[in-house]
């Protein structure tokens, strides 16, 4: 077995990196990209990828929950998706009695399985271009505002016309390539979605904060839901009279594995990218959105692990919130450092002087372009620190204290004019919020934004705090929590109407002191927003003979291209998958770390090797856990499915590699890679460790 890991490990090292960077929209792709797909392995027919007309494979891929996705797998309405993207339903279904997160999850029959309140999944019907729609009521002496104005009408009008709300049909129209084109997508919704199966938290989130966006990997990153529907198969809301959801198209699922070199595609929809951001723009995100970001989330998860460690019941509780913040914290640090390591800044520097010397050579060019880049540096160099302050205001009073957040999202609804059933709502907030927690949240984050932001930016609260309070945040806390009705769940939840608090709570006069500072820091940047297009523009049109994917913008979108390890700038070489000895191997030697931690079910269960003779690789005679591809994805991808060439499901995408988390921005062809849960390593623990054959009887093996 050893030499041929070695040998395994050796080939992985050779393969050249044959993907083709991009997240491709399915619903046109070109001939070229159509005979790249075709030469790197790819059996399907572009039909059988999508299709109006009958089913194909789109019609098996979800977005789960608004912010993952996720692939139906049984003709009965099974989703297979990330632990991660399923771990607040699981958090929220967890009490110390029953510690789902801990010991795991399986409902074994139909009348088991639980629902979700709010959980729902989206299915896309078609997209289309409605470019000339819009564009074509712009005319070139309209200015920024009335611009912008006249698009949101016209994409407000196209998506009432498509909206059907009482059956689950809705739309959105979208820009992509910053506004040159839009598309109108449409969806239809599913709000039945109950719980299925969980593995135990050791196996679904196996390497924690410490493998956190790392290679190598061994978590089982996968949760298992199922669609309801009426009985005539349409969507309905929850009711014990749903039955399971017939999808018109559902994967099938390979035992086969893959070999490095395989090709392998990927369906989901990725979240956001800016991979034509200017350097300015790069310059803004390094500075004004990773740092800020960094600096008060270390200090919130601080608060919030003390917390967690202090009982098993707070534990559960904060959990979801905690592997939340951690999750974009740890991704923040890792994009600041590939940003310098690969000198992206430096690079997009150099393209965009490609672009000006390019720009100069042509009147009309020059007449549309010339003003850009020198617009761009005066927009971002003008807003830098109110652009850092705004994402110091978003981390500390909207996702600092819970309470706080509450009564900021009371005085959003009625500016929004949304409907606001209280107490559905104070159920939903309340029920993991602890309120000596949270008094330590507000105090830390009121004293984060303090030390890190310009006096001038200071909502009046602070004033009160040093006139009051002699600048003692903690002594101000105390007052507010002792006070507030907000801070009082019990009195929250006898609470009929949220008006009359607004102007008597201290803690709604906190929050309405902190939105009003918040609008004097508002600036829609349509002008810098413009320029970016421009250059976006710019770009495609200097290289016009190069195909141009938009970035992400949570719309399907398909990436391709082959299982495949790496080696990094330091010279250190990664095979392309992990061996079942590994997991096993970090607990044993680093069980001093929580995150490696094994619970002593799992533990012999992984010991014993009893994993399924038809979940053992046929190559390397084990059952192997993770795996790299150099496809392309980004958040939101969280859950998608990962295909070999006969369209058969293979893994799902759950992470990336710290080499590369430039990958929003830059795609780096050597280091950047996808890393999936082998598909077997998901159905060896559903049916060898949980018991959970069931399941397996409803999936289509080959």
């Amino acid at each position: 077995m050893k030499k041929m890991l070695l040998a395994a490990l050796m080939l992985t090292a050779t393969i050249g990196a044959q993907a083709d960077e991009g997240m491709w929209m399915i619903c046109n792709l070109s001939a070229k990209t159509d005979s790249v797909l075709k030469s790197m392995g790819l059996e399907l027919t572009h039909d059988q990828i999508y299709s109006k007309d009958h089913p194909s494979l789109n019609d098996a891929i979800v977005q789960f929950g608004g912010f993952c996705s996720g692939v139906v797998v049984s003709n009965d309405g099974l989703v297979f998706t990330n632990h991660h993207c399923g771990y607040g339903s699981i958090q929220d279904h967890s009490t110390p009695q029953h510690d789902y997160l801990n010991d795991g999850f399986f409902a074994k029959k139909l009348k088991d399985e639980l629902p979700n309140e709010d959980l729902y999944v989206d299915f896309h019907i078609g997209t289309t271009d409605v470019t000339d729609r819009i564009l074509s009521y712009i005319t070139p002496d309209m200015d920024i505002q009335r611009k912008n104005a006249v698009i949101d009408s016209l994409t407000t009008a196209i998506t009432d016309a498509v909206d059907d709300p009482d059956n689950g049909i809705h739309s959105a129209v979208v820009p992509y390539y910053k506004g040159s084109k839009y598309y109108l997508s449409v969806y239809l919704k599913y709000s039945d979605v109950r719980l299925v199966f969980a593995p135990p938290q050791c196996l679904g989130k196996h390497g924690g904060d410490t493998d956190n966006w790392m290679w190598p990997r061994q978590t089982c990153d996968f949760s298992v839901f199922r669609i309801y529907a009426g009985k005539d198969n349409k969507p309905a809301e929850y009711s014990k009279d749903n039955v399971p959801f017939h999808p018109k198209k559902y994967a099938v699922v390979s035992t086969q594995g893959y070999k490095p070199g395989d090709f392998c595609m990927t369906f989901g929809y990725p979240g956001s990218t800016e991979r034509y951001l200017s350097s300015y723009g790069i310059t803004q995100t390094v500075n004004c959105e990773n740092i800020p970001r960094i600096e008060a989330r270390e200090i919130k998860q601080a608060v919030m692990k003390d917390a967690m460690n202090s009982s098993q019941a707070l534990r559960i509780m904060y959990s979801s919130k905690y592997a939340q913040s951690s999750n974009y914290w740890k991704n923040s640090i890792g994009q600041n450092k590939a940003l310098k390591d690969l000198n992206v800044v430096e690079e997009k520097q150099q393209l965009e002087k490609e672009i000006i010397d390019w720009v100069s050579k042509d009147p009309a060019r020059v007449a549309k372009y010339g003003a850009m880049l020198d617009s761009l540096k005066v927009s971002y160099e003008r807003t830098t620190k109110r652009d850092y302050t705004y994402t110091m205001w978003e981390e500390c009073f909207y996702s600092g204290s819970d309470v706080m957040q509450f009564a900021l999202k009371q005085f959003l609804s009625i500016m929004q004019e949304k409907d606001n059933n209280l107490q559905k709502q104070v159920e939903k907030a309340y029920k993991d919020i602890d309120i000596p927690t949270d008094k330590k949240l507000f105090v830390a984050s009121l004293q984060c934004y303090k030390d890190h932001v310009d006096a001038k930016y200071l909502p009046e609260f602070y004033k009160k705090i040093d006139e009051n309070f002699n600048g003692d945040i903690s002594a101000y806390a105390d007052d507010v929590f002792a006070k507030s009705t907000l801070c009082k769940p019990e009195e929250m939840r006898k609470q009929k109407e949220i008006q009359p608090l607004f102007q008597t709570d201290p803690m709604m006069q906190a929050a309405l002191q902190a939105i009003m500072q918040l609008y004097t820091m508002m600036d829609r940047n349509e002008m810098r927003d413009e320029y970016e297009r421009l250059l976006g523009d710019a770009l495609r049109e200097m290289n016009a003979d190069k195909e141009y994917y938009p970035d992400a913008n949570f719309t399907l979108r398909m990436s391709y291209g082959i299982v495949n390890g790496y080696t990094t700038n330091e010279g250190v070489k990664y095979g392309c998958y992990t061996p079942s000895q590994s997991i096993i191997d970090k607990f044993e030697k680093q069980g001093d770390n929580p995150d490696y931690e094994l619970t002593k079910p799992v533990y012999e269960w992984l010991k014993k090797g009893k994993y399924g003779k038809r979940y053992i690789d046929k190559q390397s005679n084990d059952m192997q856990l993770c795996f790299l591809t150099n496809n392309d994805i980004t958040g939101g991808n969280s859950g998608s499915g990962m295909f070999d060439g006969k369209g058969r499901l293979i893994g799902l995408a759950f992470d990336g590699n710290w080499e590369a988390m430039s990958g929003d921005i830059l795609f780096d062809e050597k280091l950047q890679r996808t890393i999936g849960v082998d598909i077997r390593y998901v159905l060896s623990v559903i049916e060898k460790y949980g018991k959970g054959k069931r399941l397996i009887k409803e999936l289509t093996l080959e």
